[in-house]
């Protein structure tokens, strides 16, 4: 299954950025519903070198909430802090917009004052 051309521009912005998130201690992972497989095909292809998780059992999806059932996915990016809470969160109400590197990277900044 080949991802959608926003699944690429996505991820190969936030791949550009990585080391400012590494800078701030960030840790950047992708999560989605396709198997492994298919996961290191995108990221060898796109040059990703941060890890891209499976969740073909949809459990992370669902605890959450960005699966909508009959539809799929919400696009989102959630910021989790050093205490594991989630501290910011984008869910889109459909899957053609994402939140620009810098957007994140500023809700980062703001937890590591």
């Amino acid at each position: 299954m080949t991802p959608p051309p926003v699944c690429t521009a996505q991820l190969c912005s936030y791949q550009q950025e990585l080391d400012d998130f590494r800078d701030l201690g960030a840790v950047v992972w992708g999560i989605s519903p396709q198997g492994l497989d298919s996961h290191e095909g995108f990221a060898r292809n796109a040059s990703l070198s941060f890890p891209l998780l499976s969740d073909v059992a949809g459990d992370v999806v669902r605890a959450y909430g960005v699966h909508v059932p009959g539809l799929g996915l919400r696009r989102s990016v959630f910021v989790i802090g050093p205490d594991g809470l989630v501290r910011w969160r984008h869910v889109g109400l459909v899957g053609l917009r994402f939140p620009r590197a810098e957007v994140i990277r500023d809700q980062i900044e703001q937890l590591v004052e």
